[in-house]
């Protein structure tokens, strides 16, 4: 009988229950309407020290020795003998103790290997109490096991999804180091802003998306800040909106999971060499679901074949792995690469 069956939390209790209630049922199953309730009920409380030996040393010796580590023949041949055992104890309890000291006119002597009644007691009355207390105990294992696993994989799954949070602050910290290099290159006033953006932008990751759960709004704010730090980069070249409509208050979302979808829009869409360049991102919330649209134009370069915007890149992996993790079953997720534009499709149930 493991925790989870105790009664109020009561290991004692649980027990005392357990074998009133096997007192009222057998005497119930078992009375006939000739000899009465009270004659039936001394009589399975006369057997109940055998019951109990069968019980217990079923549930703490055979089960853990035997049956756990799946010797199932060794647990059937010591099954047998204990209800041999417990059979023939019973016999000399009643036989040689209880009925002469407290039944003495009305019971008679009988020999103790009576093979008849050996063999009734151990499968009308102790058997089903085997039976009985190895399927509790199995059924214990049984969830002592699903539990372990499913805390293994919680903590797998926690693991993995640091590990991939983790990932993210380098990635985006080098892109973004990257743009601050050009700026400085270039000697261009705009220089010291991407600075304090980007500080700005780590102190997000490195403090607010440290939970698991944030609200999308602050994932908006995040977003909005990094097109920002992008457009001090490229001015009046960059066409970029971003609109966000629906029931977006008080909805939540894993941090950090939107910005590699505008990262990878601005790193393939978005080049030095292109003119007139445009990312457009479209946020919307509808009944429970997040629908994200991300499409940029495409460089010269990946116009000429180069589909990296659509599959490659560490970003967009670990998106995927992190989506795949967080929102199995709960998410949709297109990419799509035209002639003139990649395009982005996400759907998340919230």
């Amino acid at each position: 009988m493991t925790r989870r069956f105790y009664i109020a939390g009561n290991r004692l209790l649980t027990h005392i229950l357990f074998w009133a209630g096997y007192l009222f049922v057998y005497t119930g199953v078992h009375a006939e309407s000739e000899d009465g309730l009270w004659a039936y009920f001394l009589i399975e409380l006369q057997g109940m020290p055998a019951a109990m030996l069968v019980a217990y040393v079923n549930i703490y010796v055979l089960f853990p020795r035997f049956f756990q580590p799946k010797r199932y023949v060794a647990y059937a041949v010591a099954a047998v003998a204990l209800l041999f055992v417990a059979a023939l104890l019973n016999r000399i309890l009643i036989e040689r103790f209880i009925e002469p000291r407290f039944f003495p006119d009305t019971t008679y002597y009988e020999p103790i290997f009576v093979w008849y009644l050996l063999l009734k007691v151990m499968l009308w009355f102790l058997a089903p109490v085997l039976l009985f207390t190895l399927l509790i105990k199995a059924v214990g294992h049984w969830i002592d096991q699903e539990r372990l696993h499913q805390d293994t994989m919680r903590e797998k799954l926690a693991a993995e999804l640091s590990l991939l949070k983790a990932q993210v602050h380098p990635h985006f910290l080098f892109n973004t180091l990257n743009n601050l290099y050009a700026l400085t290159l270039q000697a261009a006033p705009a220089a010291p802003q991407v600075v304090l953006k980007l500080s700005e932008l780590m102190s997000y990751m490195l403090y607010e998306s440290q939970s698991e759960h944030i609200l999308l709004e602050q994932e908006i704010g995040h977003i909005q800040n990094y097109i920002a730090l992008e457009t001090l980069r490229y001015g009046n070249r960059l066409d970029v909106s971003l609109v966000a409509s629906g029931e977006t208050e008080g909805r939540t979302i894993a941090p950090l999971l939107l910005i590699p979808f505008v990262e990878n829009a601005f790193k393939h869409g978005v080049s030095d060499e292109t003119e007139n360049v445009w990312v457009t991102i479209d946020l919307k919330v509808k009944d429970g679901w997040l629908g994200v649209k991300v499409e940029n134009s495409c460089t010269a370069s990946e116009k000429r074949g180069n589909d990296n915007g659509v599959t490659g890149g560490i970003g967009l992996q670990n998106v995927k792995r992190r989506l795949a993790l967080l929102y199995p079953e709960a998410h949709q997720l297109t990419l799509t690469k035209e002639a003139e534009y990649y395009s982005v499709d996400l759907k998340i149930r919230l």
